[in-house]
């Protein structure tokens, strides 16, 4: 794809709608942590690798211009504890993120909201996921039938509180949800807390359960008039990636009774990218987020970028990252999107797909102005 037509994004600000808490210290970071931050592999698996990745080399030099200091990981480690907090809000403050969208379920040692929002000069916004509170559940060994209700009301009262929901099904049992008989989903809830009594782990993955636990968390959804943001595409490996193709979310998007719903499909559902497109184009509850896409892929980004522009409404996409850990990373994520969105919206002004004068209007939509529609943040 060869590009010589440049949207200029760069003065626009960003509302970051996918993104995760920062460490409990962000300075105190080991290299080996420090790496970590850039694979979605399991912790320490891939750390001979992570160095020869584009997401990693590409952070490593942009990191370093920006802190002024080496481009090695010792010496940005060490520049980012001499800047200390200052130099997380300058960060922030010069990439002009006006808002993060922060999933709080993960990971479960982490900076709190409250923290977050006395260190950094955004808005801070929580997105509550919906599987992370009913394991919390399980620890009160209720029957079924009171276990579903104090889902219900854990829901509806973190609604006043939070932006959005969040739903992980995709790496759970898959987003081919489907009803189940009662006795069916009493049984996996009693295998489920047979398995916690004994020890074991409160993970949920018993489908009859979750496929429940999904259709509370649309109907509470619907109630309160929150979106309910959908992992899709890639991840950590323990998702299924087969399981995670947004078209398996049709016969929800085809119930009337989940239509009210403004379903955001994370990670550009990456590599699922022209499916969850298509569905953003054809079903007016579904909106598309860049988000892990953007880090990751960096440059390769933007022939995805650019076919997704080319089919789904613009006014249905919505720039993230999925970063989280350090507060530097949302502002190289923020200035990534900008310059790779930049270049896919030249790329369709070039070849007539757009006016040169629609480029930034839709340049300003997914950067920040469809989030604030999208979530109900301030214009």
């Amino acid at each position: 794809m060869t590009v010589s037509r440049f949207v200029d994004l760069s003065d626009l600000p960003a509302v970051d709608g996918h993104c995760h808490p920062l460490l409990p210290d962000p300075w105190s970071v080991s290299p080996r942590t420090f790496a970590d931050l850039f694979s979605e592999g399991r912790p320490q698996a891939m750390t001979a690798h992570v160095p020869h990745t584009g997401y990693f080399r590409r952070t490593l030099h942009d990191l370093a211009r920006r802190l002024g200091a080496e481009p090695s990981v010792e010496a940005i480690l060490a520049r980012r504890v001499a800047l200390g907090p200052e130099g997380a809000r300058r960060a922030i403050t010069e990439s002009r993120i006006e808002a993060l969208l922060i999933d709080t379920g993960y990971p479960p040692q982490a900076m709190g909201l409250a923290e977050m929002r006395r260190l950094l000069p955004c808005a801070t916004h929580e997105v509550f996921r919906i599987e992370t509170c009913a394991e919390r559940l399980l620890a009160r060994r209720l029957p079924y039938e009171a276990f579903l209700e104090a889902f219900r009301e854990e829901l509806r009262a973190a609604a006043p509180r939070c932006i959005a929901f969040k739903s992980i099904i995709a790496y759970r049992s898959g987003l081919a949800t489907r009803p189940w008989a009662r006795e069916q989903i009493e049984r996996a809830y009693t295998d489920v807390m047979a398995r916690v009594q004994a020890g074991g782990s409160a993970r949920l993955v018993e489908k009859p359960l979750l496929d429940a636990l999904f259709q509370v968390g649309l109907e509470v959804a619907v109630d309160t008039g929150r979106p309910l943001q959908v992992h899709s595409g890639f991840g950590d490996p323990d998702i299924d990636l087969l399981q995670s193709n947004p078209l398996l979310l049709r016969p929800v998007l085809e119930d009337p009774r989940s239509a009210p719903v403004r379903l955001v499909l994370l990670h550009l559902a990456y590599p699922y990218f022209r499916e969850a497109a298509f569905l953003a184009a054809v079903y007016p509850q579904v909106y598309v987020d860049l988000s892990l896409a953007i880090p990751f892929l960096g440059p390769g980004v933007i022939s995805p970028l650019t076919e997704t522009l080319a089919l789904a409404p613009s006014s249905k996409l919505l720039y993230g990252s999925d970063v989280g850990a350090l507060p530097e990373l949302f502002a190289l994520s923020a200035d990534w999107g900008r310059a790779t969105l930049g270049e896919a919206l030249g790329w369709l002004i070039e070849r007539g797909g757009l006016s040169g004068g629609e480029g930034r209007l839709i340049g300003g939509q997914i950067l920040s102005a469809n989030s604030k529609a999208v979530y109900g943040l301030p214009p």
